[in-house]
């Protein structure tokens, strides 16, 4: 159990924060800076327009973490990718429609690229398929070398399979083994 509070009613927990945050900030200087600007300063923005607060300045000082805010942010990032595209039809419009030209064509490079990864990786498999070791591998690919392979290696029959299964078994399974190699 704490100690009964000084006074008639116990300090709320703000209180104590802001009496602690009070008694440390005395003496220390505040954290805002104000800036001064000169006359000409002043005079030089007024006349290029940047003292004034524009309905565009005023929507970018909103809090943008607001659903209205972001969406204001939004219309004004629109808002000027639409001048940036209106002075880009505008320079010359032969510009445009070799711009979007060779945007069709980086599109179609990459489209190609996969058709050629695709066609590099078949004819990969098909070398491998054309060897030798291959086709004779795939030959012994059989209802009864699987038969074979199952009843030396299967638990129940472990104890009563002979060497010679053993051995077959052993067998079917390394001449097997270029159906599995990778490379």
């Amino acid at each position: 159990m704490g100690r009964p509070p000084i006074g008639k009613v116990a300090m709320t927990s703000t209180e104590r924060v802001h009496r602690f945050r009070a008694k440390h900030r005395t003496g220390k200087p505040e954290t805002k800076h104000e800036t001064k600007q000169s006359a000409a300063e002043i005079a030089a923005l007024k006349q290029r327009g940047e003292g004034q607060l524009t309905p565009g300045r005023r929507e970018s000082r909103e809090n943008p973490f607001t659903e209205v805010g972001g969406l204001r942010a939004e219309i004004g990032k629109l808002k000027s990718d639409i001048a940036k595209l209106k002075m880009a039809l505008q320079e010359e419009p032969d510009v445009a429609k070799l711009r979007k030209k060779v945007v069709e064509q980086q599109v179609e490079m990459a489209s190609l690229r996969r058709v050629m990864k695709k066609i590099a990786k078949e004819r990969d498999q098909y070398k491998a398929r054309v060897k030798p070791k291959y086709r004779e591998a795939r030959h012994l690919l059989t209802r009864k070398s699987h038969n074979v392979i199952i009843n030396a290696l299967h638990a129940d029959r472990l104890k009563q399979c002979d060497p010679a299964e053993l051995k077959e078994a052993h067998r079917l399974v390394t001449a097997l083994r270029p159906l599995f190699d990778e490379g």
